[in-house]
């Protein structure tokens, strides 16, 4: 599974959404934000 984990930044992240050819799930993290 973890080879389809891509790390997103804000270069890559209008291309990766718009190009996918399945849907995206998109998991938004912080350390400062707990479980």
């Amino acid at each position: 599974m973890s080879d389809h984990i891509t790390t997103l930044t804000n270069e890559n992240f209008d291309s990766t959404i718009n190009d996918a050819q399945t849907p995206v799930l998109v998991d938004f993290w912080a350390e400062w934000c707990g479980p």
